[in-house]
């Protein structure tokens, strides 16, 4: 029987703690304070000396077009990115479930998208798109589905659906291991049970699938939206944020603030932002949650 935990015990772990849990403290909440002090700031290595200016740079972004069609962007990136994500993630998954010939080698294959650097991964569909060049392009041609090659970066509409195909491509896999892995916890004998009672596939899934791996597709969607919401190589090598600000997002924005226009402070206000909203999602997902699936 272990010894009972005595106050000493606690003031000695709490000595040994208090030393990582100052550096971590430190190491989250300094550059999140100095971030912020810098959005009420004039700072800009083409401005001059730093000075407090308030609210200004808000009101200044705020009343920018750039702020809406950087939000509408985020938006419709990360919408279609985690909705496609989960749907492939589980289709995949249910399949993968299933027992076939080589189903071993193909769960092992299917980790190496999202084990792959993004900026590697960002390449190889640049490479992709490529409208001389690119294997899209070629195969297309090939099947007489187009009569001339395609820039498919360099237009707003395709630009955009590029995009959201690698970040899919890329993102998948994490939801089709988490969903593999939950899919492994539901009872054999329930499916039995809901077979011998005449349920098809699609209320299996619909009444004890889906039910049963709720908290883990709940997970899933949180962290997919989050990591989706501030990714930023796909997005910075593919298009950069164009054609005509048509891919610009909160990421790519605060990097060609700060570090190509260095608008320090520019960058500090629409960094808020975007924290801002995160925050607001983060809340009203919890809240939601907790309605039956």
């Amino acid at each position: 029987m272990p010894a009972p935990f005595k106050k000493g015990d606690t003031i000695i772990a709490i000595f040994f703690l208090l030393p990582i849990i100052i550096f971590l403290s430190a190491l989250f909440f300094y550059p999140l304070f100095q971030v912020l002090w810098l959005s009420f700031t004039s700072f800009s290595s083409f401005k001059g000396p730093q000075r407090f200016v308030g609210l200004e740079n808000y009101l200044k972004a705020i009343g920018s077009p750039i702020l809406g069609i950087v939000l509408r962007n985020t938006i419709i990136l990360t919408f279609f990115v985690v909705f496609v994500d989960f749907l492939v993630g589980l289709g995949i998954a249910l399949l993968l479930n299933e027992k076939f010939k080589g189903r071993d080698i193909i769960r092992a294959l299917i980790v190496l998208p999202w084990a792959m650097p993004g900026v590697v991964a960002a390449y190889l569909w640049k490479f992709m798109f490529n409208p001389e060049l690119g294997l899209l392009n070629a195969f297309l041609l090939s099947i007489g589905a187009i009569k001339g090659c395609v820039a498919w970066l360099d237009n707003p509409t395709t630009a955009m659906i590029a995009l959201i195909t690698s970040y899919v491509w890329k993102g998948s896999p994490f939801m089709i291991i988490m969903y593999l892995a939950a899919l492994q916890t539901v009872p054999e004998e329930m499916l039995d049970a809901a077979v011998i009672d005449g349920a098809g596939f699609w209320q299996k899934l619909r009444y004890i699938i889906l039910p049963h791996i709720s908290p883990i597709i709940n997970i899933t969607i949180l962290l997919a939206t989050f990591w989706t919401f501030n990714y930023f190589e796909l997005v910075w090598v593919m298009t950069g944020g164009g054609p005509y600000e048509s891919t610009q997002i909160f990421p790519t924005y605060i990097y060609q603030s700060a570090f190509l226009w260095r608008d320090f402070s520019l960058a500090s206000v629409f960094a808020v932002f975007d924290s801002l909203l995160l925050i607001i999602f983060g809340i009203t997902f919890i809240l939601v949650r907790k309605v039956r699936f």
